[in-house]
C-alpha cells in the first residue's frame, strides 16, 4: 500500500468514526430520559453499553485524527500497533457492557419488576430508529472493511453489528412486555432476552480481541502465509546459496516479512539485487497488503 492509498484509507477511518460519534451523541440524550422514564434495567443497561461504546468511538476519532495529522511519522514500520491496541480496548469496553447486562438480567430473573407501558413504547420506538441507523452503519462499514481491512475498520463494523442485534433484541422485549403484559410470566422476557443477546455481542467480539492481542504480541502469519513464503523460497532455490531464517507478523492490516539469505561472494551486486527485487514483487503480489524485506545474512537468525 503507497503513501497515497494510506492517506486516503486513514481519511476514509477518521470520516467513518466521525459519522459514528455523532450518531452516538444523537441517541445518547433520548436514551437517558427513555431509560429514567422506563425504570427498564434493561434500557439503563443498554445506556451504559451506548456511553461505553460512545467513549470508545471519541477515542478511536482522536487516535486516528492525531495519526493523521502526523503522529504515525513517529513509527517507521506505521501505526499499525496502535490499531491493535485500540481494537482491544474497544472490543473490551463492549464487552464489559455487556458483563453488565448479563449481571443485571439475572439479578431481574430472581426479582422481577412490573413496568410502566407508556415508557416502554418510547423504548420501542428508540430502539426501532437506533436499528435502523446501526444496521445502516454495519453495511457502510462492513463494506469500507472489505475494502480497507484492519482492527480499526474491523471495530468499526463490528460495533454497529452488536448495536444493531441489541436494539432489535430489545425491542422485541419492549413489545413483548407491553402486550403480553396481563401474564405474570412476561416479567421473565425482559432478563430472558437480555441474557441471550449477552452470549451473542461476547461470542462476536471473542475473536476480534484475541486476534489483536495476538497482533500485540508479534504472532507470526497464518499457516496459508508461511505456505507461500515456502514456495517462493523453493521458487528462487537456486538463485542463492543458504536460507538462514525468515521472520513475519502482523501490524495493523500490514504483514510485515524479513526473509534471511545468503548469497555466492561471486555474485554481482547487480545480481543479487535482481534476484532480491524478484523476490520481493512477487511475495507482495501473492500476499495483499504486504512489505517483504530481504536481507542478506552468513548465519542463520535467532
Amino acid at each position: 500500500m503507497n503513501n497515497s492509498n494510506e492517506a486516503q484509507a486513514d481519511a476514509t477511518k477518521e470520516r467513518t468514526a466521525l459519522i459514528t460519534v455523532v450518531m452516538d451523541l444523537a441517541f445518547l440524550g433520548p436514551s437517558i430520559a427513555v431509560a429514567v422514564l422506563a425504570n427498564s434495567m434493561t434500557l439503563y443497561a443498554d445506556l451504559l453499553g451506548d456511553f461505553n461504546v460512545f467513549i470508545a468511538n471519541a477515542m478511536l476519532l482522536f487516535i486516528i485524527y492525531k495519526i493523521r495529522k502526523g503522529m504515525g511519522a513517529n513509527f517507521d514500520y506505521g501505526s499499525g500497533k496502535i490499531e491493535n491496541l485500540i481494537g482491544v480496548i474497544g472490543g473490551w469496553f463492549v464487552v464489559l457492557s455487556i458483563g453488565y447486562i448479563l449481571y443485571t438480567a439475572t439479578g431481574r430473573l430472581f426479582k422481577p419488576v412490573p413496568l410502566d407501558p407508556g415508557p416502554l413504547a418510547m423504548g420501542a420506538v428508540l430502539m426501532l430508529a437506533s436499528m435502523i441507523t446501526s444496521g445502516y452503519l454495519w453495511i457502510r462499514n462492513y463494506r469500507i472493511h472489505k475494502r480497507i481491512a484492519s482492527p480499526v475498520t474491523d471495530i468499526q463494523w463490528r460495533v454497529p453489528m452488536s448495536d444493531t442485534v441489541i436494539a432489535g433484541g430489545i425491542l422485541i422485549s419492549l413489545l413483548a412486555m407491553i402486550f403480553l403484559r396481563e401474564y405474570a410470566w412476561s416479567l421473565y422476557i425482559d432478563p430472558a432476552i437480555s441474557l441471550a443477546l449477552g452470549g451473542v455481542i461476547i461470542y462476536s467480539f471473542y475473536g476480534l480481541i484475541k486476534r489483536s492481542l495476538f497482533d500485540l504480541l508479534d504472532r507470526t502469519l497464518e499457516e496459508k502465509y508461511q505456505m507461500i513464503i515456502t514456495r517462493e523460497l523453493a521458487k528462487f532455490y537456486h538463485e542463492y546459496v543458504q536460507f538462514h531464517g525468515v521472520r513475519s507478523r502482523r501490524t495493523g492490516g500490514r504483514v510485515l516479512i524479513e526473509i534471511f539469505l545468503e548469497f555466492a561472494p561471486d555474485q554481482s551486486v547487480g545480481e543479487v539485487h535482481q534476484v532480491i527485487e524478484s523476490m520481493r514483487d512477487s511475495l507482495q503480489g501473492k500476499i495483499e497488503n504486504s512489505f517483504v524485506s530481504v536481507s542478506l545474512s552468513r548465519k542463520p537468525v535467532r
